[in-house]
């Protein structure tokens, strides 16, 4: 019995202590092995349940990748861009009127005409 895992063997019964002397055995063997930490809880009758696994050597939050959108960085980006949206490709009647919208065929002066509606 190793002595950090004594307080364990106070909560089961003495008659389960081989089965509970086995799983921590193999438990500190895996622990070795991975040199990963476990956090254990202990039932009556000597079941190890693992509540919580620590990181793998090595990794930490600085080794995590993850893809990011090309949206997302543009937005985080220090860049500013030169136009902040793309430019649409105007049709050859909206041409003519593209410095004067209100000049346009859909802004005559019937009432039931409407401006087109525009391409976001």
């Amino acid at each position: 019995m190793h002595p950090a895992h004594a307080h364990l063997y106070a909560h089961v019964h003495v008659v389960f202590w081989p089965w509970l002397w086995l799983q921590l055995w193999n438990l500190n063997r895996w622990m070795k092995e991975s040199g990963q930490g476990l956090l254990i809880s202990v039932d009556r009758w000597g079941t190890i349940y693992v509540d919580a696994i620590s990181d793998a050597p090595g990794q930490g939050p600085r080794s995590i990748s993850v893809p990011v959108s090309p949206r997302l960085a543009a937005a985080l980006s220090t860049e500013i861009p030169e136009v902040p949206y793309p430019r649409r490709m105007l049709r050859r009647d909206q041409q003519a009127h593209r410095d004067c919208p209100a000049a346009g065929p859909g802004a005559s002066a019937g009432l039931g005409r409407t401006l087109p509606i525009p391409d976001t």
